[in-house]
């Protein structure tokens, strides 16, 4: 009996030194793999910004001479929380049409390889295709003269898109509509505002049929158009549009205009990252 007790209580004293060992192994899993699975620090996102286009890209009518809406746009997002660092290029060159904008996609190797390596892409086309025809019409403003002009630009504009994705399939892509900038000079040109909704809509369509998103510039440039933007409450919000046009020219925006497009460009580019 004796030997049979003290048996079995050797195997009771193995088995709970086996049982002690075994949770203790448990333990120490557990806090390994507490450790290994604990979510590091959220990394700072870094942004590299391309804009490409015409005169509004270059900013002409900035007095500083940094690039109108450019550097305004960079600096509000590194001011953004959880980004670290914005890199931009300008390639915004004065006068071009949108054919002109398509050739240089095209044909530089350097602007491909922005493009390949872009977070954001910021196009600005059509302005110079419309005042090309305008400067034709001098006054008499016959809406049928601006169909073909229209039809020219389309057809580059979605071309343009479709180079830019192909490239580089995941940038976010901004699309700027056109403005009237004759509004101040000559309102009694009112076939004009037909003329520019025309384009804009479809400058709209065909941005959204390139995963493209259209920023209006018709909402902060035209008076007859700016009670659409969400912070304008009431008609005495309104802007003049020779307020924020480069005195030099009544064209181009001035330091305030680049400043409104800089903030809305922001307001739409924190709504997708929402």
């Amino acid at each position: 009996m004796k030997i049979i007790r003290s048996f079995l209580f050797t195997c009771l004293i193995v088995a709970l030194g086996t049982f002690i060992v075994f949770q203790g192994l448990n333990v120490m899993t557990d806090k390994t793999e507490t450790v290994s699975t604990k979510k590091s620090p959220t990394a700072l996102e870094a942004i590299h910004l391309l804009a490409i286009g015409d005169s509004l890209t270059k900013g002409v009518g900035d007095s500083t001479k940094n690039g109108g809406y450019v550097p305004l746009i960079a600096t509000k997002l590194e001011e953004t929380r959880g980004i670290d660092n914005v890199t931009t290029k300008n390639y915004g060159v004065t006068g071009e049409r949108s054919d002109e904008i398509l050739e240089r996609i095209e044909q530089q190797k350097e602007i491909q390889k922005e493009i390949k390596k872009a977070d954001i892409i910021i196009l600005t086309a059509g302005g110079n295709d419309l005042i090309e025809t305008f400067k034709k019409e001098k006054l008499n403003i016959n809406q049928k003269s601006f169909v073909k002009p229209e039809e020219k630009y389309k057809k580059n504009l979605s071309t343009i898109l479709k180079k830019i994705t192909s490239q580089n399939p995941k940038a976010q892509i901004y699309v700027f509509g056109l403005y009237n900038p004759f509004e101040a000079v000559f309102p009694e040109i009112t076939e004009m505002k037909s003329i520019l909704r025309t384009w804009n809509d479809d400058t709209k369509k065909i941005a959204e049929e390139n995963k493209a998103t259209y920023l209006s510039l018709s909402t902060i440039f035209n008076t007859s158009e700016q009670s659409s933007i969400s912070n304008l409450t009431n008609p005495s919000d309104k802007t003049d549009t020779s307020a924020l046009l480069y005195e030099e020219d009544l064209f181009h925006p001035n330091n305030k205009g680049y400043q409104l497009i800089a903030e809305q460009l922001y307001r739409i580019i924190m709504d997708k990252k929402d």
